[in-house]
């Protein structure tokens, strides 16, 4: 049970932290021997991170449901942005799942995560940007899409790559967030049906105990990172703070990796 709480809370708050969920994992299977052993606990993982997001911005997504249900512009603007951002990432993901997967190793999540050190400390300050999501361009939103794309390589995070992205167009801290988070639900949604359709099952063998235990820990630990993002997003001194995490990380896993 162990094992699962610590995957539990590595996938909630790395998933969401701008330090790179693939990057965590990839290290604690190669040092730790530590992996879900098995689809169902990775669909688990991925639909407690769902969870997630829909408990940190309900109020917002509810809103935007609302505003859909009524035919608000707005509504279907943001809901448009947010499937065209969603684009580049199914495309590449899809083309080079392969090729991807190659470099799923160590030394290759230290470049990674010195890639994303590099995305933390270059982000604009608090005070700079004021757009909100609606206020993109379809371009700008594809920009952001293909920042989502990139960060496919493990240790380059989701989270922070799209929020640097939305920050250097302009988006305010608030915004670049909520947007990076929207974008999430469709991919952890694909994730989820990746990982599943290859077992050819639904979810059914081991603990069925320990699975909801999984999920649950994930949704605790990424309502909690949720949280944490928004806060530093709005302090630059606190934000930058985690390229020193993802620096020392870097380093020590190509000191790890034989580099």
């Amino acid at each position: 049970m162990w094992r699962i709480m610590i995957l539990g809370l590595v996938q909630g708050l790395t998933e969401f932290l701008p330090v790179s969920s693939s990057g965590h994992l990839i290290v604690l299977r190669t040092f730790f021997g530590l992996s879900s052993h098995g689809a169902e606990m990775e669909v688990a993982l991925h639909v407690g991170t769902l969870l997630a997001i829909l408990v940190g911005y309900r109020n917002d997504l509810l809103e935007l449901l609302k505003g859909l249900m009524n035919k608000k512009k707005w509504a279907r603007r943001t809901t448009a942005l947010v499937i065209v951002a969603t684009i580049p990432a199914v495309v590449i993901g899809y083309a080079l799942e392969d090729w991807i997967s190659q470099w799923f190793f160590p030394l290759a999540v230290g470049a990674g995560w010195l890639m994303t050190t590099a995305a933390l400390w270059l982000t604009p300050p608090a005070t700079y940007g004021e757009k909100r999501i609606t206020s993109l361009t379809w371009v700008s939103a594809l920009i952001i899409g293909v920042a989502q794309s990139v960060a496919l390589w493990p240790g380059l995070s989701r989270s922070g790559t799209t929020i640097f992205a939305g920050r250097v167009l302009g988006l305010a801290p608030q915004e670049a967030a909520r947007l990076s988070f929207y974008m999430a639900i469709p991919v952890t949604l694909g994730a989820s049906v990746l990982t599943l359709a290859p077992a050819n099952h639904l979810l059914s063998g081991g603990s069925q105990g320990a699975i909801v235990f999984g999920m649950g820990m994930a949704a605790i630990s990424g309502i909690f990172a949720i949280e944490w993002v928004k806060h530093a997003l709005a302090t630059t001194r606190l934000w930058r703070r985690f390229g020193w995490y993802t620096l020392i990380l870097g380093g020590a896993t190509f000191w790890l990796g034989g580099f």
